[in-house]
């Protein structure tokens, strides 16, 4: 009896402590707003990238459609961050203090930290949460943007970013294939060729 009593106990307890961890997981995991297929699709879309010539223009107050949100933490933030950004850390980012600051208004979020890729995992995870497309993300990092945005606009870093593809010829060469790809199939290596060059004079 005692050992009917002590199982019947512990199987009350069992289903007490699973009764528990659903009701906490209701209520303190983050629900999102759209499957994985539709963020991939979102992210694969269009660019979201803010160039520094625009960021340029919203630095001289050309327009007030953007909202800079600066990833890094607060000690980062307060030693230096771009001219009307706000903090919310990337750590934050999914906080219901942090998404209602981010919905408060008409302005389009531009995400920047210490490091693009933080910007761009930032702005999957609004978009996994239902935020529109339109977020934007801040080619390159904090110190290149002041640099060479705010503090002193140069031209030649107006498309500037810092995850360039590498070797990537076509989008190098403005669409134009090298002649070695366009004649010849992918992943086959081109034939070498045997010249002989004739050389004249001599010592």
């Amino acid at each position: 009896m005692n050992t009917n009593n002590y199982l019947n106990n512990l199987s009350v307890l069992a289903f007490a402590f699973v009764a528990i961890v659903v009701i906490v997981n209701l209520f303190t995991t983050n629900n999102y707003g759209r499957s994985n297929r539709e963020v991939v699709e979102l992210v694969t879309s269009a660019d979201p990238i803010l160039t520094y010539h625009q960021l340029s223009a919203i630095a001289r107050g050309h327009t007030g459609d953007y909202l800079l949100v600066d990833l890094r933490d607060e000690l980062s933030f307060q030693e230096g961050h771009l001219p009307g950004a706000i903090n919310i850390p990337f750590a934050n980012i999914l906080e219901s203090s942090s998404l209602r600051t981010l919905k408060r208004g008409n302005q389009i979020p531009v995400l920047y930290g210490n490091q693009e890729s933080m910007a761009h995992t930032a702005r999957v995870l609004l978009l996994s949460k239902g935020f529109e497309e339109n977020i934007k993300v801040l080619g390159g990092n904090f110190e290149t943007a002041m640099k060479h945005a705010i503090e002193d606009f140069r031209p030649s870093f107006a498309n500037y970013r810092e995850e360039k593809a590498r070797f990537d010829f076509v989008r190098f060469m403005g669409g134009v294939a090298p002649p070695a790809q366009r004649q010849q199939p992918a992943g086959v290596i081109p034939a070498m060729r045997q010249e002989t060059i004739g050389v004249q004079g001599g010592c």
